[in-house]
């Protein structure tokens, strides 16, 4: 044990280890490069693959979120819904009066997602991102749908088979072992130090593994993509970058293949339905007509330090600011009189007046807040958790704020409320809420209406088990 601890056989075994690893890493990534598709002529053509499908085709087998609009717009030129532009800042999505025929599964998803979203079978178009559901799961279920069908028809497969997975996985605990022998060498805990280098490399190898498992093209696949590429440089001589997404009563079907390949931005950005919601602008539906509402966290000016905090963190930020205030003063005074000669009398009077005052005014405010109290009642348009504190070994500390829409205004400032408050809340319910006059905290919160998204399922493609 003491020959293979030792540093220098140590290090040369996990040197050698490393190099023959990585070197037959080398050759079976090599030997499973996917094949390379060559375009073929330029052709208007289109085939019957889904714009999602020859999204994924035409970009190296690399999914985008540009597939998730291009699908709603091939949905649009299907005709299970209609896109139409009511004004420069307002694109409705209306839902068909038909049933829809057997879809895909991502196309039902999109489906399913416009329809949660409807009030009276219409959507805003801006109103797309909204919606409870975990967006970083959603596409990604959206993007193994996708793939799902294209290994199904033989046009790729994943990079590593199951044995060259578990080649390339049993074979990087050789170099996870070779170097975990340095860590012997430790003087207090060898073996404990032992472990955790074998296993951080072990753990780096296998990510290494894991990331290079991509999909590639098969020889079928490559022959698709090729006519999919003959296709996407026909469309790339078209006037596709201006077009909205209400072009696609016009454009139909192309446009939908033109926003898959990244031909047609303008259509991709006006259904952010694969997009993070914004924080500072949300869609609303209450009163039964789609808008938009600016949402503003916080206070402008030095208002801003108080807004939203507790009773205690104000009285505290008074105190501190009168303590502040205090020294100034003191400062103030004995440069006045060594730089001009002037003399204060009872400089520490004024000091203490000084801070008095300073200190007074946020306990006024908190004192009104508790004495004058707005209710407002309206539908909860955004939930938000903003990290204010935590770093290295110190706690994360948010603050959670809410914006409601109340019916009367466009744009309205976020309130911040406690966190076991904020749990039981989601965006769409009709709420209740007594929130202070003067600091912006919610006293009390009561849900009238719960959201129609609460209860819906966030992901209704669960991936199957491997």
């Amino acid at each position: 044990m003491d020959v293979l601890a030792h540093p220098v056989f140590a290090g040369s075994a996990a040197a050698v280890a490393a190099v023959l690893w990585f070197l037959l890493f080398g050759l079976m990534a090599t030997a499973t490069r996917g094949a390379t598709p060559q375009p073929g002529p330029p052709t208007g053509e289109l085939g019957p693959e889904s714009p999602a499908l020859a999204g994924l085709l035409t970009n190296g087998w690399r999914f985008t979120g540009h597939a998730v609009a291009a699908t709603l717009l091939d949905l649009a030129a299907r005709r299970l819904v209609s896109i139409e532009e009511i004004g420069p800042e307002l694109a409705l999505v209306r839902l068909g009066r038909g049933g829809a025929p057997a879809l895909r599964p991502y196309e039902q998803m999109v489906l399913d997602h416009v329809r949660a979203l409807a009030v009276d079978a219409v959507v805003a178009t801006g109103a797309l991102a909204e919606g409870n559901r975990n967006l970083d799961r959603w596409r990604k279920r959206f993007r193994k749908a996708v793939i799902d069908e294209s290994r199904r028809l033989g046009f790729s497969q994943r990079r590593w088979g199951r044995a060259d997975r578990r080649v390339l996985l049993v074979s990087a605990a050789v170099p996870a072992v070779a170097t975990a022998l340095l860590g012997l060498n430790v003087p207090e805990d060898g073996a404990g130090a032992a472990y955790g280098i074998g296993m951080l490399v072990f753990v780096g190898l296998a990510s290494l593994v894991e990331r290079l498992n991509t999909e590639r093209g098969t020889a079928a696949g490559a022959l698709v993509a090729g006519r999919w590429l003959g296709v996407r440089e026909h469309l790339a001589g078209g006037r596709f970058a201006e077009q909205p997404a209400a072009a696609v009563t016009v454009w139909g079907q192309t446009l939908a293949y033109a926003a898959a390949m990244g031909l047609a931005p303008r259509a991709v950005a006006g259904l952010p339905i694969a997009v993070e919601a914004d924080d500072s602008r949300a869609w609303s539906d209450f009163g039964g007509r789609w808008h938009l509402v600016q949402v503003r966290y916080g206070a402008p000016g030095p208002w801003g330090l108080i807004w939203g905090r507790t009773s205690w963190a104000v009285v505290g930020n008074g105190l501190l600011a009168g303590s502040g205030a205090f020294t100034l003063v003191i400062v103030g005074v004995i440069l006045v009189s060594v730089l001009l000669g002037w003399e204060v009398g009872n400089p520490i009077g004024l000091a203490l007046t000084a801070a008095v005052i300073v200190a007074a005014v946020p306990i006024a405010l908190v004192l009104a807040d508790r004495a004058v109290q707005l209710t407002v009642q309206g539908q909860l348009v955004r939930c938000r958790r903003h990290q204010v504190g935590g770093s290295g070994d110190s706690p994360v500390t948010y603050m959670y704020w809410i914006a409601i829409d109340d019916g009367r205004s466009r744009s309205g400032r976020a309130f911040a409320l406690e966190e076991k408050d904020f749990d039981l809340l989601a965006e769409g319910d009709l709420v209740r809420a007594r929130v202070g006059r003067w600091l912006g905290r919610v006293c009390e919160i009561e849900v009238l209406v719960p959201s129609r998204h609460r209860g819906t399922p966030p992901d209704p493609y669960p991936a199957p088990a491997r």
